[in-house]
């Protein structure tokens, strides 16, 4: 007795999610959800064809939403229901457009039951649309996934489908094969992986694709063999992949091996090796190990090579000052990096003053926030408050007052609270 169920939470005159969705609670979308998949269902035993599933889908008038046509693409993919018809229906029938990742599920959903027609249209649509593929639409290589459905093997399911990638072409094809590789990759199957890009591109960014995934799992000798196979393919590792092995030997307190790959990065000819993220992986992994002046170098060598660090780095640095008892240093730092890197200066106070704050020095902390204010930069609102707080609470409200009448003077200048 689903249907009167489902009913219930149906809006008079039902509702397409692209202008008036309804919005539903996680209990409401499971149910409606579950009542369209067993309609969907139901006419796939009963062989009623579209029409008859078209009729039953209208009567029900789900209210919709991309959760609630996600939820029952996966539920029909998990029960091994084909998820055309729903999808004909939705896009023909409601007036509205599936979202990328909803043409994704749908791959996915031809995929796991090995129709590959099917997979074909889906595609269609999805070039039509000029959408991306992800990693979604190829889920269903994961071996655990396929020993409930199809008895083929991932071999030969990957060149099912790279064939219907290559035979419906269109835009989707150079995201559907990075995505493949990622797919595979993401899931242990390498020599599928490989076999595909051997079968395409021996492109860096789909070798890429097989270091991270090697360099995730600390697999340092994998990831070398990786990196050799795409020298003697004659496809050259660009910047991203040394700096995979060069994060991945840093993971691992290799740091001989480290500065050896390094000095080989140095001798390249590609002028954006080493980049600004070979030196930030270096200086994050110095800072994180306590060496903070060997960190210390590494920054200023980038600014030497006139690179930018990002605000991750000085994150870092911070921290790693902070962290290791030299608060003072933590504050030459951000008083440095004032001068040096503009576009960071905010965050860095505020991150300062976070710090003094969460280890009860919030008199500091207020000094920070000051300091930051006198050089007519705002700070993070939160951080503000929470300081301001802390001093009224500690019997400092001349303090908070001073540094209220400041921050004051942004929001008069700005017209906004925040």
């Amino acid at each position: 007795m689903w249907l009167p169920r489902v009913l219930r939470i149906v809006p008079a005159g039902g509702a397409a999610f692209s202008s008036k969705s309804a919005i539903l609670r996680s209990s409401d979308t499971t149910d409606t959800s579950n009542a369209i998949v067993s309609l969907v269902a139901a006419a796939g035993r009963g062989g009623g064809g579209s029409s008859s599933l078209e009729a039953d889908l209208d009567r029900l008038d789900p209210p919709l939403s991309d959760a609630v046509v996600s939820d029952t693409l996966r539920a029909l993919t998990e029960r091994g229901v084909p998820a055309c018809l729903f999808f004909a229906w939705l896009s023909q029938h409601r007036g509205i457009s599936p979202s990328a990742r909803a043409h994704n599920l749908l791959v996915e959903n031809a995929g796991r039951l090995a129709d590959y027609p099917a997979m074909a249209r889906a595609l269609a649509r999805v070039s039509e649309r000029r959408l991306s593929l992800t990693e979604q639409a190829f889920a269903f290589l994961d071996p655990t996934a396929r020993a409930s459905s199809s008895g083929s093997s991932v071999d030969d399911a990957a060149k099912a489908t790279l064939k219907t990638l290559d035979g419906t072409g269109g835009p989707c094809r150079a995201s559907g094969v990075f995505s493949l590789v990622k797919a595979l990759a993401s899931v242990g199957e390498f020599d599928a992986a490989v076999w595909v890009i051997e079968e395409t591109a021996r492109r860096a960014s789909y070798y890429n694709v097989l270091l991270a995934a090697k360099c995730k799992a600390r697999d340092f000798q994998g990831a070398r063999e990786v990196f050799d196979e795409m020298r003697n393919g004659k496809c050259d590792p660009n910047s991203n992949s040394w700096n995979y092995l060069l994060g991945c030997l840093l993971k691992k307190g290799r740091a001989t091996e480290a500065c050896d790959l390094v000095e080989a990065m140095e001798r390249s000819e590609h002028d954006d090796i080493p980049n600004s993220l070979t030196y930030e992986i270096l200086a994050y992994h110095a800072c994180k190990a306590g060496k903070m002046d060997s960190a210390r170098q590494i920054l200023d060598q980038m600014f030497l090579e006139k690179l930018t660090p990002r605000i991750t780095i000085h994150t870092a640095f911070i921290k790693g000052y902070f962290y290791t008892g030299r608060m003072e240093d933590a504050c030459e730092y951000v008083r440095a990096m004032s001068t040096r890197d503009r576009c960071s200066v905010n965050r860095n106070y505020s991150l300062l003053a976070k710090l003094f704050r969460k280890s009860g020095r919030t008199v500091e902390a207020g000094r920070v926030l000051y300091e930051l204010m006198m050089k007519g930069l705002r700070p993070d609102y939160s951080a503000y408050v929470k300081v301001a707080k802390d001093l009224h609470k500690m019997g400092r409200g001349d303090l908070a007052a001073e540094l209220k009448t400041l921050y004051q003077g942004f929001i008069v200048h700005t017209g906004l609270e925040r």
